[in-house]
Parts: structure tokens; sequence; C-alpha cells
């Protein structure tokens, strides 16, 4: 059986269990919290090799990095597919999944430490990824409607990235902008809702919200918040 590493706090490990979840994949959670320096555990560095999660344990090795996974998984088990059928359509997905990835949820992980730690980010640090979001919202608008999915008429890689990344932004921008930056993007508002519907879904929020005590611990633990 596969074993899926990482803690369901985390918003990249969610990514490839949402795509095991909606596959019906069997598959084993391991729960692995990580840090920096020495306070890594030895044995997981062999697991992935920078100590990150996820990590996806196969009866042929480890596979690190949520985006391998998902090809694994998507090439191993392509039934439920969550890729369309054709070329532009997959590169369309692809395409709309790495923009979330690299202009929202990168963007927005920079203030991700004072948002754990409760400290107050740099100004400078704050303008620039304020004026990093915005760009990427009015962006965001021209490659989907959000009028079902996040691209064409199926549940696809799209929505994960979607479901998984664009809250973290909302959090960041209601906690340090005082409004939601994603709140003029058409049609999001009301798609975000109907995802929050699916049953893997709310599993996902069920199982982060109950990790959240052990993650704070981990967080005091290792830096002191």
């Amino acid at each position: 059986m596969l074993k899926l590493h990482g803690f369901s706090s985390s918003n990249y490990y969610n990514v490839p269990k949402l795509a095991l979840l909606e596959k019906g994949i069997p598959f084993e959670e391991v729960v692995s919290y990580t840090g920096v320096g020495p306070k890594y555990r030895p044995e997981y560095l062999d697991k992935s090799p920078l100590g990150k999660v996820p990590c996806l344990e196969t009866p042929e090795g480890y596979i690190s990095e949520s985006r391998a996974i998902l090809e694994y998984i998507e090439r191993a088990w392509p039934e439920p597919a969550l890729l369309p059928d054709s070329p532009f359509g997959i590169a369309k997905v692809q395409e709309l999944s790495q923009f979330i990835e690299l202009y929202f949820e990168l963007v927005a992980r920079r203030l991700i430490p004072n948002l754990l730690g409760g400290g107050e980010p740099d100004p400078k640090v704050l303008r620039e990824v304020e004026t990093g979001l915005t760009k990427a919202a009015v962006a965001l608008g021209k490659l989907s409607d959000f009028e079902t999915f996040a691209w064409g008429d199926q549940f696809t890689l799209a929505d994960i990235a979607a479901i998984l990344n664009l809250p973290v932004v909302r959090n960041v921008g209601n906690r340090f902008f005082g409004r939601d930056p994603l709140a003029d993007v058409p049609g999001l508002t009301d798609y975000c809702a109907r995802m929050e519907e699916r049953p893997h879904v709310k599993t996902i929020r069920a199982d982060a919200a109950a990790d959240q005590p052990a993650f704070r611990a981990h967080l005091k633990e290792l830096y002191g918040f």
C-alpha cells in the first residue's frame, strides 16, 4: 500500500492527499513534521532529500515534491482522470495550477511565518506581497471563469491547486491587508463555496483542523511560537 508522509495542516501535503482520495486509491498516512537543520529526523532525509513534505512511499521507492507525486498518481491510476483528455486541455490545467502555485501561494507564503508566529512583517515585504497578489488576482480571471470547475467540465488538478492554495492567500490578505485579495475575481467566491461541499474536500478540512494542536506544538518546539 502507498504511504503518504507529511501532516494534514500542510497544503503541500494535502495536494496529493486530495488526489488520492478523489481517485479512491488506498493509502496510509504517516505523520511527519519537518523543520530546519538538526531538527530533521535523519531517517526522513532518506525519503525526502531536503526533509520536506509530502513524500510518497511506493513499492518501488520514494517520491518527493507534490508535482512529481501527482504525475506518478495520474500515470499509475489514470481513472478517474484528474486531467482532460486533450493535449491542450492538459496544458491549460497545468498552466492554471502552476499560475496559482507560483503567483499566489509562493507570494503569500512570504508572510506565513508572521501569520503563524503573530509578529508583524517587514513593511517592504508587505507591500511586495500585496502588489504581487493584486496583480495575480486581475490575471486569474483571464485563465478561468470558475463557472463550474477551475478549467473545463470536470474536476482536475487545477481544482486541487485552487482549493488548497487560494485559502492561504485569503488568510494572509484578511490578516495583513484587511481585505480578501480574491474578492473581485469573477465567479471565484461561488466556485470555492461549491468545492467546499465536495466530500473529500470536507475530509481534508476536518483532518487539517484535527492536526492543528500537534502542528502548533511542533512549531513551538522548533521555533518557539
